[in-house]
């Protein structure tokens, strides 16, 4: 008979990386360092959501995210992006590091404009490799 003794036991943090995380605390985490300084109560922040005009819902906008005209302050629950990477691709615009950073920035000013308080922003970032 076999007896299999390669049986990891799990750490204080291993619920948090599960697969499932229904009725997970994650009150630890938020309570770390990482987020030291950040106001965690409602006091200070206007929660509220601002409706999307008619035309705007179940709409692609092909267009760039620095200037959303179409949509107002505090009205989006999330957002995905894959920004251009600028490493030259037929769309990309040969930036220096300094324009890519402005340019990068002005998109996450605008995205945090008409993000929900809350509201959550995913990212694609490319792999380019070592």
């Amino acid at each position: 008979m076999t007896v299999n003794n390669n049986r990891r036991s799990g750490t204080q943090t291993s619920s948090f990386g599960s697969p499932s995380r229904a009725n997970h605390d994650s009150s630890k985490f938020y309570s770390s360092r990482l987020y030291e300084g950040f106001s965690r109560g409602k006091d200070n922040v206007d929660f509220h959501e601002n409706p999307l005009p008619a035309g705007s819902m179940d709409k692609i906008f092909c267009k760039s995210a620095e200037r959303m005209t179409e949509l107002p302050d505090n009205s989006v629950h999330l957002m995905v992006t894959s920004p251009p990477y600028n490493v030259g691709k037929l769309y990309d615009k040969d930036m220096s590091l300094d324009e890519y950073r402005t340019f990068l920035l002005s998109v996450w000013k605008e995205v945090y404009r008409v993000l929900v308080p809350g509201g959550r922003m995913c990212v694609n970032i490319a792999n380019l490799g070592p």
